[in-house]
């Protein structure tokens, strides 16, 4: 997993695959980074059950994720929220 410090966020980024573990969400972007933050930050998801969690879409840009199920939606944008803590896990 690469360093959140080391990737600029730029327009053209694009999420191309969304993954979890017991305790993070993960993005693949489309250049190959992969990005991941806790599940407490986003406390509909840190509630939903795995199965929950895997019912996505995708945004029509490539910068969004929508859980119409949880009625949540995450930006590729708040992966890169610097005023939370950061967590980092070995993957």
């Amino acid at each position: 997993m690469v360093n959140k410090l080391t990737i600029q966020k730029e327009a053209t980024m694009k999420i191309s695959k969304v993954w979890f573990d017991e305790t993070n969400i993960y993005l693949v972007l489309d250049g190959g980074q992969t990005i991941g933050n806790p599940l407490t930050w986003f406390k509909r998801l840190e509630n939903a059950s795995p199965e929950q969690r895997l019912r996505f879409e995708l945004g029509p840009l490539g910068d969004s994720i929508h859980w119409e199920e949880l009625d949540e939606d995450l930006s590729l944008e708040s992966f890169f929220d610097f005023k939370r803590e950061l967590h980092y896990a070995k993957i």
